[in-house]
């Protein structure tokens, strides 16, 4: 099962530094669509980009949710 189109933006964002030109080039969408997620993403999660402990937190929440799909 492939990963919601916003959970992968969100993931290529935080490991390459959060950098939505990055993102933008190496998912092959315009840097304004990574951004357009970004900003739905915030709206629907409240996620605070500049916490470096909510991302953190959302890291690890990715890396427990990728070891769950293995399983």
């Amino acid at each position: 099962m492939a990963a919601p189109p916003h959970q992968n933006i969100h993931e290529c964002y935080l490991n390459h530094k959060q950098s939505i030109r990055k993102a933008s080039e190496l998912m092959g969408v315009h840097s304004r669509t990574v951004s357009y997620r970004l900003q739905k993403i915030v709206k629907l999660t409240g996620m605070d980009f500049d916490n470096i402990a909510e991302m953190l937190a959302v890291r690890n929440g990715i890396i427990i949710l990728k070891i769950l799909e293995l399983l």
